[in-house]
């Protein structure tokens, strides 16, 4: 079975790092977008209702292109993963792709978490409750966005260390 990773990425390995550091950028970029150039310029709304409105479309647009972004960077992941074959390289980089599949998977948890507090301030958003809304959006956007955009940062760094620049 790892003959065929092997064998798989030593012939696709270009296109599979592609497609999993794309996958990064869009993730990690996104959530640098809402935070620092999105949120501020929705700040300006006056109208309270359609400002909440908005972000809750803005985030629901990205969380869908998200997930698929965190499904390509699983599968990206384990076929650099198999196709280097780490496991009988260096102690360090087999300890270090473990380092970095622990980090993504917080990062996972987190973004199911921000995507359940999204979903719930929605609800309160149609239930017309504009206060608890404002305020689920404010954890998302103060705590749990920036937590996974440093993680993203500590992965992305991780990842060019394993390709060896």
């Amino acid at each position: 079975m790892i003959q065929f990773f092997t064998n798989f990425y030593a012939e696709y390995g270009r296109f599979i790092v592609f497609l999993h550091v794309i996958s990064a950028v869009i993730w990690v970029g996104g959530m640098i977008v809402i935070k620092f150039i999105v949120s501020p310029a929705i700040a300006t709304i006056q109208d309270t209702k359609l400002k909440l409105s908005r972000i809750l479309q803005i985030l629901q647009r990205l969380f869908n292109f998200v997930m698929i972004c965190i499904i390509v960077l699983a599968i990206t992941g384990v076929f650099m993963n198999l196709g280097h074959d780490f496991r009988h390289s260096a102690p360090s980089l087999y300890i270090l792709i473990h380092i970095k599949e622990a980090i993504w998977t917080l990062m996972v948890i987190n973004f199911i978490y921000i995507y359940k507090k999204r979903n719930k301030a929605e609800r309160e958003f149609l239930s017309g409750d504009n206060e608890s809304t404002a305020e689920n959006i404010f954890i998302i956007s103060n705590y749990l966005l920036p937590l996974n955009i440093f993680l993203g940062f500590v992965t992305i760094y991780f990842g060019i260390i394993l390709r060896g620049l």
